[in-house]
């Protein structure tokens, strides 16, 4: 059979199992109700919902806490009731971008080795992997982009073996969209602001390189431009995405406070509980595999050039170790010596096209595929024998430290006989969301002059109230001593220190 037949027939078979594998994935996960396990998958699909449903709808709600490409996606469906109620809005957009991502690995792998074999079981690494399988039936923004940095990494290995300006303008678009997706992306489009001048300059001279920066610079930073442009519109504050009372510097800051930064400062402590994440999350065999053939892809890969795709796909890596030792994110693992625990073990999953390209590739330049198989079976076998993905596990726990959300949104769902709720999206996004009732029924953060209002007077403009009374949210810190609120409402059910209070 032909190459480029056979390649065509295996990418066929690598798309409809894929579509397979996420459909049933889903499946699982819905019937199981772990669909919305995460608050901030809650979160996401309700920022969606608010540009149409809100007392004050409209696309200044997309906000700033997170970036918008993902809302803006599930903005496609989830202005309907039942894709809002199922989180089928979010999962749709995760679904989607598993089979892109799976999809565009397979392809990155094969153009490298030219060899089909190699790039199916290199793929099966990722489609196979429970806690993406997982992740990719929730609302959450890490699917994604994955799937926009499978695809920049494919058309950026095609830039640089065929110089086509087509292959760099798409390069530039995939990260583009990873920029708008999370602040990973930022950092892809800044390494490949480098890399990609100077392969220029060393290849072809300097005016090869003035074009590529330039081009690679408008089409590439275009999102982070629209961002910072977007923040200065709606906020008066170019940065306030980074310094905002909700950015992720501010909630970093109080998780100092107590105690649970502990890689801050600390590059070694970093590293380790960066590595433990991807133990965790793509298997020891997997990384091991993946670690100790890295060398041997690199000096057999036939174009040297094709390095610069090599050091993109491992971008993740650097960036989560960075943003661990600058405190600009916060994880736990449970091998941690010290206050061990699950927290934001996900990012571990990042660096999982990285790991499928590296082990695809031994398997095309050493041709020992029965390894490959057998690495491959056995890691399976130990995840599944291993029972609840640590990410899915991640959310559970997630889930019990706020079980408030659930009981109360169960009562509010029952009992709601009309009126406006005075509640705060920023800490109970996850309740909003399971009780299931319109958004417009919600004075929050975003209702801006409604909530200024319902803050002061809350007896004035409000049927009830739902807050966190230890530790205080927003809500309860504005009203607890105020007049209109303590004369005006009694409390009428209560879940450990989350309260509803209805009007007298």
């Amino acid at each position: 059979m032909p190459a480029p037949v056979l390649r065509d027939k295996v990418e066929k078979w690598v798309l409809f199992f894929t579509i397979v594998l996420s459909v049933s994935a889903w499946v699982i996960s819905y019937r199981l109700h772990y669909v919305l396990t995460y608050n901030d998958a809650a979160s996401h699909l309700n920022i969606a919902r608010r540009v149409v449903d809100n007392l004050t709808p409209g696309l200044a709600q997309i906000g700033t806490v997170w970036l918008p490409l993902p809302h803006l996606l599930m903005l496609v469906f989830a202005w309907n009731d039942f894709f809002w109620h199922t989180a089928m809005a979010g999962s749709i957009v995760s679904m989607v971008s598993f089979v892109i991502c799976v999809l565009f690995t397979y392809k990155l792998i094969f153009f490298l080795s030219k060899n089909p074999l190699a790039a199916w079981l290199g793929t099966m690494v990722m489609a196979l992997n429970p806690n993406f399988l997982y992740l990719q039936t929730t609302p959450m923004t890490e699917p994604l982009l994955l799937a926009t940095f499978a695809f920049s990494s494919y058309y950026l290995a095609r830039y640089i073996e065929d110089n086509k300006l087509g292959h760099l303008i798409l390069t530039g678009v995939g990260v583009m969209a990873a920029s708008l997706t999370r602040y990973d992306g930022w950092f892809l489009f800044v390494v490949l602001l480098i890399l990609l001048p100077v392969w220029g300059y060393l290849t072809q001279g300097r005016k090869k390189a003035e074009r590529v920066l330039l081009l690679f610079l408008f089409v590439g930073g275009f999102g982070i431009f629209l961002w910072l442009i977007w923040n200065l519109a709606i906020f008066g504050n170019p940065l306030y995405f980074l310094l905002g009372p909700y950015s992720a510097f501010a909630q970093q800051r109080v998780l100092k406070t107590v105690g649970q930064l502990p890689t801050e400062g600390n590059l070694p402590l970093a590293i380790v509980y960066y590595f433990w994440s991807i133990v965790d999350n793509n298997g020891f065999f997997t990384l091991i595999f993946a670690l100790a053939g890295l060398m041997f892809v690199i000096l057999k890969l036939k174009n040297k050039q094709q390095l610069v795709t090599i050091v993109a796909v491992l971008s993740p890596l650097v960036f989560n170790i960075l943003a661990l030792y600058f405190g600009q994110s916060a994880m736990n693992v449970p091998q941690a010596e010290k206050d061990a625990g699950l927290f934001n073990i996900r990012y571990g999953l990042l660096v999982l096209p990285s790991l499928a390209l590296i082990i695809g590739l031994i398997g095309a330049y050493s041709r020992k595929y029965l390894l490959l198989v057998i690495v491959l079976l056995i890691q399976t076998v130990i995840f599944y024998q291993q029972g609840v993905p640590v990410v899915l596990a991640d959310g559970i726990n997630g889930l019990k430290n706020t079980y408030y959300t659930v009981e109360a949104s169960a009562w509010l769902s029952q009992n709601y006989d009309g009126g406006l709720i005075l509640t705060s999206l920023a800490s109970h996004d996850a309740f909003v969301a399971r009780a299931g009732l319109p958004m417009k029924n919600y004075i929050h953060e975003g209702t801006r002059y409604y909530w200024t209002n319902a803050l002061k007077d809350p007896g004035r403009y409000v049927r009830y109230i739902a807050v966190l009374e230890f530790p205080p949210d927003s809500v309860y810190r504005a009203i607890y001593k105020n007049s209109s609120f303590t004369k005006n409402f009694t409390a009428i059910h209560s879940y450990e220190q989350f309260t509803i209070y209805q009007h007298k």
